[in-house]
């Protein structure tokens, strides 16, 4: 076991699961951002068991909100405008033209899980998806207001961590990015 989460994409006509990115604990910002539309708890699709660990979320409305909240970063006093511009354009770069046909960002995180015993995987994966609502709820009405100075405005735990944690929180390896 790798103790790793994986992201992939899905469309509904196939069982085959297009491999996007895998991290480490935390699950990147960019993950839970590409999943705070719509997402669910399903039964894990890499896994063995019916267990609802994994969760998904529809595709082209998550990309759609990772680049708007991308672009409404662009306007703020971000701890390093470079850094974002590259993962935007390395994002824009990997989902390109080919990539529209899927339906569905699916987070694979059952291993993480099993890092911490205190608590069952479906309790852990019920709490992360609780998190990424709460985060695509407060994401909309900021994409909707489009505030001045995000960190003024919001005090949710994910803006502050978004700041303290920037190199990481940019730091997403696409598939294309260990190709070449």
């Amino acid at each position: 076991m790798a103790n790793r989460a994986y992201f992939y994409a899905y469309r509904d006509d196939t069982e085959e699961l297009l491999f996007l990115s895998e991290s480490w604990h935390p699950i990147p910002f960019w993950f839970k951002v590409a999943l705070s539309t719509g997402a669910e708890m399903i039964p894990s699709q890499i896994f063995e068991g019916d267990e609802p660990v994994a969760i998904q979320a529809p595709f082209k409305a998550g990309l759609e909100r990772l680049f708007e909240f991308g672009a409404y970063l662009q306007s703020q006093s971000v701890p390093d405008a470079d850094l974002l511009q590259d993962f935007l354009d390395r994002t824009r770069h990997y989902f390109g033209p080919e990539q529209v046909n899927n339906h569905h960002f699916l987070l694979e995180a059952a291993e993480i899980y099993d890092l911490i015993l205190e608590e069952t995987p479906e309790d852990q994966n019920e709490q992360l998806l609780f998190e990424i609502q709460r985060m695509g709820v407060e994401m909309a009405k900021i994409l909707a207001d489009k505030p001045g100075d995000l960190r003024k405005a919001v005090a949710s735990p994910w803006v502050k961590y978004l700041w303290n944690n920037w190199e990481e929180a940019m730091d997403v390896r696409w598939l294309i990015d260990e190709e070449g």
